[in-house]
């Protein structure tokens, strides 16, 4: 089995003045046309919560780890569960109202080929830099969180996402009503809980909710209670019937929003990050 592994400190070191916490504000978008450099965890794609760098902070705040044969696609179910198989997700997404950032095969976002929401409302340019700033800002490991893999139903939790157009306070909100057991929770969603339970079943009921946004650092998604609440207006740049207004609307909401979210929860990862590391090395010494 390839074994993951990355020197954070080192990469620290070489790309960020020597101060760990200064990865909270590093796009990881900026280094994905090198992945092979900065051990992209699947060499054929550059998927950016899924790379070594992004599990290498996952297995310090939380402990989860990378599982699998080999890079690319995942094992099949009856391997998934053997091995707790795992993966990155991006927590507030790009694509759904902004449209795909470019053309097949580029790397890097255009305006120009890219951005299809944009251009389809035909908003003006100041919203097009907007947009394409944030797809930088959308890349900080502040809004990348691990997730069980398992499948159920030929779907997994990453891509089962898409039922709520892969709006993550809207996912959230589902979750929740399956981890405490609701009469309306979702029968696919709950699924995808039970045949992850190796992950779910330390985080059902409301005790375990309420250790789930804590450990995941997830208190800025929810309300005072701990309830998930909504954050977004929910619009995809498809649907029919959506006013320019509304959409520029929900544009700049959403970019506003997901940022501060963003930087709040990455400036709190790796302040974590540190914090153990400086705890590890002093217990070493004693």
């Amino acid at each position: 089995m390839k074994k993951y592994t990355f020197d954070l400190e080192g990469f620290a070191a070489r790309h960020l003045a020597g101060d760990v916490e200064k990865l909270a504000e590093l796009s990881l978008g900026e280094i994905q046309v090198l992945p092979l450099v900065y051990g992209f965890s699947t060499l054929d794609s550059a998927d950016c919560d899924d790379t070594n760098l992004a599990w290498e902070v996952y297995r310090r705040l939380w402990g989860v780890k990378c599982v699998r044969e080999s890079p690319g696609a995942p094992p099949d179910d009856l391997e998934c569960r053997s091995k707790q198989w795992m993966r990155g997700d991006t927590m507030n997404s790009f694509r759904t109202l902004f449209g795909r950032e470019v053309e097949d095969g580029g790397v890097a976002p255009d305006p120009v080929s890219g951005f299809q929401g944009l251009r389809r409302f035909g908003v003006e340019e100041e919203l097009f830099g907007t947009a394409y700033e944030f797809w930088y800002t959308y890349r900080r490991i502040g809004n990348f969180l691990p997730l069980p893999n398992v499948k159920y139903g030929g779907k997994t939790m990453n891509t089962f996402r898409t039922a709520w157009h892969d709006y993550f306070d809207q996912f959230l909100a589902a979750l929740y009503e399956c981890l405490l057991g609701k009469p309306r929770a979702n029968a696919m969603l709950m699924g995808l809980v039970d045949a992850n339970a190796f992950f779910w079943d330390d985080y059902r009921g409301e005790v375990g909710w309420k250790r789930y946004v804590e450990t995941f650092m997830l208190e800025d998604y929810c309300d005072e209670n701990l309830v998930p609440k909504q954050l977004y207006r929910g619009l995809w740049h498809w649907r029919r019937g959506v006013s320019r207004e509304a959409y520029v609307c929900a544009c700049r909401e959403y970019i506003q929003t997901a940022s501060e979210l963003i930087d709040r929860r990455g400036k709190r990862m790796m302040r974590e990050v540190v914090r153990r590391s400086l705890q590890i090395a002093n217990e070493r010494r004693k």
